[in-house]
């Protein structure tokens, strides 16, 4: 491979392919690696740069990192303190970066995390507690789980028992830093380990925590939703929901994600529900109407249409919104002489969007062609294309206004 450039997407395969080759290695050599630390590191960074002469800094050490994690995690040597740091310094050794430190502290963290040893877990991962959430909610796990151990099994004293210990309000003081700061969810590779179900155990276990604690902070709403799509959990996303409008039934941020998770689930009639609640919440905003007139496109029912098309108009909504509503919505209802009069309107009548026209009229070409398979593509990429203008026409006009 030397004097070859690969693409970024080969190189990112090719590197997870020798990331896994070494995994195996390690899961059978446990005791062999951990026998021969420096040798194995050594081999490592061999079979890196041979493979990978161009490699940037940042892969190079993320591989590392990633390795490093694995080397504990298969090791039976995890609680002998003196063995992690021999780990530790051999994979120092041969990393790049200035803050080489913290990417190794943080898969030891986790690894003494994961381990169920929150002592040392926080002596690694505290620093970087804010760098995204989950590192924020491991460290609230480990003042949490420590927290359980603080009162002593002869104390009944109910006022005793009912006052938080230091451990405990070290785990609402984070918590509280997490809400204020507001990390990122997911961002740092160091989190990308072969197996993320006790970091996901552990992020959902602190949200839960957090809305006991703190019922009125909607920061642990947000920050589960986007978790949950992040990692396609279904179930969670469902259940952080329907606490979400049950204790923020007036915030338009979680009123949308409930009618768009309506809509993925193909239940127009909960969603219709949702959107006459933002209606009568907002009733001169201009997004639940068009919420509503996306709902009607979907359902093909004229009566609605033309109903929430009445208040668009009423309310001002932009013209060249309300035209390419029409247009769509006279396609999806096999009426093309009708649509293509709307479509030759909404040119003449904006031409600075005729770069946009043009491709709608190729759009619906397929979308009335009867190859079943060419229409269902040419249907999906028409609506999300409208969604995409509509929304940004709306944020022009009102800059407040959030996308899904």
């Amino acid at each position: 491979m030397r004097g070859e450039q690969l693409s970024d997407a080969i190189v990112y395969d090719k590197l997870h392919v020798l990331k896994k080759d070494f995994s195996g290695y390690i899961e059978r050599n446990s005791v062999k690696v951990d026998a021969n630390l420096p040798v194995f590191f050594g081999y490592v960074v061999s079979a890196l740069e041979s493979s990978f002469p161009h490699l940037g800094d940042d892969d190079y050490d993320e591989f590392i990192d990633s390795i490093t994690f694995k080397v504990l995690d298969a090791s039976r040597n995890v609680a002998d303190f003196d063995y992690i740091r021999r780990v530790k310094t051999n994979a120092l050794r041969f990393k790049k970066m200035m803050n080489a430190e913290q990417g190794i502290n943080i898969v030891i963290g986790l690894k003494m995390v994961k381990a169920g040893d929150p002592v040392h877990g926080l002596e690694f991962l505290k620093n970087y507690a804010v760098l995204d959430v989950k590192l924020g909610m491991a460290v609230a796990h480990c003042y949490y789980t420590l927290s359980l151990r603080e009162f002593r099994k002869d104390d009944e004293s109910p006022a005793k028992n009912l006052r938080p210990g230091e451990m405990e309000l070290f785990a609402r003081e984070m918590l509280l830093k997490l809400a204020k700061t507001k990390p990122p969810v997911n961002t740092l590779r160091q989190l990308e380990v072969d197996d993320p179900s006790f970091l996901e155990k552990i992020f959902w276990q602190m949200i839960f925590i957090g809305l006991e604690w703190f019922p009125d902070e909607i920061w642990f709403i947000e920050t589960g939703l986007k978790n949950a799509v992040d990692t396609n959990d279904a179930a969670m996303r469902k259940r952080i929901l329907e606490i979400g409008t049950e204790r923020f039934y007036t915030n338009i941020n979680i009123l949308r994600q409930m009618y768009y998770y309506h809509l993925e689930n193909r239940d127009p009639a909960s969603a219709a529900g949702v959107v006459n609640q933002l209606i009568k919440q907002y009733p001169h905003e201009l997004e639940p109407i068009y919420l509503g007139l996306k709902l009607s496109l979907l359902t093909q029912k004229k009566m609605t249409y033309h109903g929430f098309r009445k208040l668009a108009v009423t309310n001002n909504m932009p013209a060249q919104i309300v035209n390419l509503f029409d247009f769509t919505f006279d396609l999806l209802n096999h009426d093309p002489k009708e649509a293509m009069a709307r479509i030759a309107e909404f040119e003449n009548e904006f031409p600075q969007f005729q770069y946009y026209a043009l491709p709608l009229k190729y759009i619906a070409t397929d979308i009335l062609s009867t190859d079943e398979v060419r229409n269902k593509k040419a249907r999906k990429v028409l609506l999300d294309s409208l969604e995409n203008f509509a929304l940004l026409e709306l944020q022009n006009k009102k800059p407040a206004l959030h996308a899904k």
